[in-house]
């Protein structure tokens, strides 16, 4: 048979499926994509389990010493368990996701001669990473290089990065964009309400910086608007801290985790997006399918979903220009509502799941092919 028509066996690692991260999102689309579609699928993660639905024949495996920070024991321990996990599923192929189970996922594949790939959701030797750990994952990433059978990178940015800092060579590293599902029904983003909803979706942990954006808004008081945070994490108390010492407490709303954000964007007018380092967000992604003008800070891909024809990008550390930014799209109702449309129509046009999954299937029977050879 043919591996275009071949249904695969595919392994998918990642470090953790606790949180509600893009990568994880991802992780959780692209498998249940996969098994619907035939394909067999198991998920590899840490001992933290799975917090997502997940199709009912898609099997978790939870490796207890696969841990995010760096400790060479336990490493070594999840990287045994992985192969012994590997050698007993026998897949066709292993996708990798996230640094450490990037690197531990691969060693483990390549050791049993198993076909792997990296999806690099944004890299840790990106601009606005600190210079030491920078350099650290540049060395990392130009070894596991060298056993891996292909890279998916989330945007052009990224793969031009790893071209240019000479981590992988052109023929082992191609960019499939993010996308995310069309909705059933879409409802276009409500725009005409006096007190205008921002709203942003991320997790309150390294590299956002929700501190950012709350300070800009103390300046912009005068205004009608009211600020939606969608999202836990370990910095969630000093943001609500900050918002009731500063007198804006009850304009701010936050909403923790949330699974499904989709109505609390369709009632937003204005979405902000702000970050240290990114890939390409997937929750900027949804707020363009929305129909929302975005304000970002332009870092990684994002200049390839934001553009000034659907939304305003700032640089990191810019409060006065975040602050601006947010003024500008506050009092032009007419911006909001033509940079919403725009958004959506190149969401259409380049942001789609489909899209993303056709290019992404393609690519993993392309490296099952080769390696078959």
């Amino acid at each position: 048979m043919s591996v275009v028509d071949k249904k695969l066996k595919i392994v998918q690692i990642i470090t953790n499926m606790e949180h509600m991260g893009g990568a994880q999102i991802h992780v959780r689309d692209l498998a249940n994509y996969l098994q619907s579609e035939g394909h067999t699928i198991h998920i590899v993660t840490g001992a933290d389990g799975n917090a997502h639905q997940l199709h009912d024949n898609i099997s978790i495996h939870c490796v207890q010493h696969l841990i995010r920070d760096l400790r060479p024991i336990d490493d070594v321990k999840a990287f045994m368990e992985i192969r012994k996990l590997l050698k007993m599923l026998k897949p066709d192929l292993v996708a990798t996701h996230s640094s450490k189970a990037g690197i531990v996922g691969r060693m483990a594949a390549k050791s049993l001669h198993i076909p792997v790939i990296f999806t690099a959701h944004g890299w840790s030797f990106t601009d606005g990473v600190v210079r030491s750990k920078k350099v650290f994952y540049r060395f990392v990433e130009r070894i596991a290089g060298q056993f891996t059978s292909g890279v998916i990178a989330v945007s052009e940015y990224d793969r031009q990065l790893a071209l240019q800092q000479k981590v992988l060579p052109d023929r082992k590293i191609v960019c499939i964009q993010n996308g995310v599902p069309e909705l059933v029904k879409h409802k276009r983003a409500v725009a005409s309400s006096k007190t205008l909803n921002l709203v942003m979706v991320a997790r309150f942990a390294h590299p956002k910086k929700q501190m950012d954006l709350l300070q800009s808004l103390c300046h912009l008081q005068h205004l009608d608007w009211t600020m939606q945070f969608v999202g836990d994490g370990p910095e969630l108390e000093n943001a609500k801290r900050f918002a009731k010492a500063s007198g804006i407490a009850d304009r701010v709303r936050f909403e923790g985790r949330q699974e499904d954000v989709t109505t609390i964007l369709e009632r937003a007018n204005i979405f902000i997006f702000v970050s240290q380092y990114e890939g390409l967000p997937l929750s900027v992604l949804e707020a363009m399918r929305a129909g929302l003008p975005i304000i970002a800070t332009n870092v990684g891909g994002m200049e390839e979903a934001v553009t000034t024809d659907n939304g305003i990008l700032v640089r990191v550390g810019d409060l006065v220009g975040l602050q601006k930014a947010i003024e500008k799209l506050v009092v032009d109702y007419d911006l909001r509502i033509e940079m919403g449309k725009r958004g959506r129509e190149l969401f259409k046009e380049r942001f789609t799941f489909q899209k993303m999954m056709n290019e992404t299937v393609d690519y993993y029977k392309s490296i099952v092919g080769r390696e078959d050879r």
